[in-house]
């Protein structure tokens, strides 16, 4: 067998794999799977389920699991998208970001744009702090409510 033909081969077994551990793991679950997501890139899943008692809000339950220890996007620290569109971190191409990680934010400050039928929309920052990350790539599409950075309290980390 050549290289050319054990590579697609190789990717195929991955994902045979994969596919037979999310049955795994939603057979596992306590509830009933919603949603479950994988990503290759820094190797992130999510995994979504309906509780079998309602938690806080809206009856569903997640785990994130993530290969390397960081600060998970909640209500309370992040940026969320407030439309669907393109997300950009500068106001042209080769401009610096409008803001980078380790800096302290204020409220109502700009932080990105989301393009949306080719009107950039500002997003603002809704709480002050310190960028703690940077989720989104610049250019990504993004959806509604997504988060997009995560802010920590300014005391935090420092």
């Amino acid at each position: 067998m050549n290289t050319e033909t054990q590579a697609p081969q190789a990717a195929e077994q991955s994902m045979e794999s994969l596919c037979h551990q999310a049955r795994v793991l939603a057979a596992g679950l306590p509830g009933a799977l919603t949603r479950l997501t994988v990503m290759a890139g820094p190797n992130r899943v999510e995994v979504e389920w309906l509780a079998t008692a309602p938690a806080a809000g809206n009856g569903t339950a997640t785990a994130i699991l993530a290969t390397e220890p960081e600060v998970m996007p909640t209500a309370e620290n992040a940026v969320v998208a407030p439309l669907v569109g393109t997300f950009y971190r500068s106001a042209e191409p080769d401009a610096p970001p409008f803001v980078v990680e380790g800096d302290l934010i204020e409220v109502g400050q700009q932080v990105a744009i989301v393009e949306a039928m080719k009107i950039m929309n500002a997003v603002h920052s809704d709480r002050a702090g310190r960028l703690a990350k940077v989720l989104a790539k610049d250019c990504d599409m993004v959806e509604f409510g997504q988060p997009l950075m995560i802010i920590e309290p300014a005391d935090a980390g420092s």
